[in-house]
């Protein structure tokens, strides 16, 4: 399946490694203003780049970019966190609060269903979508490969 709006930007710049050009498409849909945080979880080690002001961060793990995160209700766990600036601009057809029924009738039936996620495979990587306890969005993530 294929997905137009913001979110494709995003989908298409994962797997670049970190400091390839490419990826400031994505970010200049972001930035500037960011943080840098180090993480190591027992010897895997990973970068986020972390845009608070326009809730997103982009995960590289092994300097690889494999995911992209973006809030699209407030973030219980860190209210520090904005939400994206373009809400109505990241999946053409859908808002960025968008009931569980309402992605299922633009996307179709998904590739992995959880408690309070659907995951799609598109434009050849990984869609992801969060829900509340509601069922509407409350972040999407774009994803390398399947976790």
């Amino acid at each position: 399946m294929t997905v137009t709006g913001e979110v494709a930007v995003m989908l298409d710049v994962l797997g670049y490694r970190q400091g390839d050009n490419r990826i400031l498409d994505a970010i200049a849909l972001v930035g500037p203003n960011m943080e840098v945080e180090e993480l190591d979880f027992d010897g895997e080690k990973s970068t986020h780049f972390i845009f608070k002001p326009s809730g997103t961060d982009f995960i590289f793990e092994d300097d690889v970019l494999v995911s992209i995160m973006i809030r699209t209700q407030p973030d219980s766990k860190d209210e520090t966190y904005a939400l994206y600036p373009r809400p109505t601009a990241l999946v053409d057809g859908l808002s960025p609060t968008a009931s569980r029924t309402e992605v299922t009738a633009l996307l179709g039936t998904p590739e992995r269903v959880g408690p309070n996620f659907d995951r799609y495979e598109a434009n050849g990587r990984y869609l992801h979508f969060e829900f509340d306890s509601d069922e509407h969005v409350t972040m999407i993530s774009t994803l390398l490969e399947p976790i």
